[in-house]
């Protein structure tokens, strides 16, 4: 598959070296918060890259928390938010990619939306001013324990959120 193809997802591989499963390794290499790195994974800035995005951390998380689906329905949905807003609002990296980490942080599970930053021109109108959309923030302030954005030192953007762990989930 090629990232270039129009609505059509793509794995891509990373470009810049493997992921360490060490504390903060990637996450330090991103300027992120310092945690254990669960997965990490490089999509096509497309609309079809929101559902991969959100299958791969629920899949994932699911896989090393022992989670079930209707526990992660929370984390799926945020996912799909934070994609949804990267991939419509923003620019995809140089190399037409979106990156998608995913981070346990002590009793939270964090991800992290990894794109090219905010296009130049006029400020973006507030959601409410927005047509058809606008419930992602909403859902957000809702939904998450915490969240938050950052320009990196490479001009790319790093926006994320964090739930908690379930109690019943199994820690890694």
């Amino acid at each position: 598959m090629n990232a270039t193809d129009a609505g059509t997802p793509a794995l891509l591989p990373a470009t810049s070296p493997a992921p360490s499963l060490e504390l903060g390794s990637t996450a330090a290499r991103n300027g992120t918060a310092a945690g254990r790195l669960l997965g990490e994974i490089d999509l096509a800035a497309t609309p079809a890259a929101v559902r991969l995005a959100r299958t791969y951390v629920r899949e994932l998380v699911g896989q090393c928390f022992g989670a079930s689906r209707a526990e992660l329905a929370d984390l799926e949905l945020l996912t799909s938010e934070a994609m949804t807003e990267s991939v419509l609002r923003s620019r995809p990296r140089r190399d037409g990619t979106v990156t998608v980490a995913v981070l346990h942080l002590d009793r939270f599970v964090r991800v992290e939306i990894t794109d090219g930053g905010v296009p130049p021109g006029p400020p973006r109108p507030p959601d409410d001013q927005l047509p058809g959309g606008g419930r992602g923030r909403v859902l957000m302030q809702a939904l998450a324990a915490d969240q938050g954005a950052h320009r990196n030192r490479n001009g790319t953007t790093t926006s994320w959120f964090g739930v908690p762990v379930g109690e019943r989930w199994r820690r890694p």
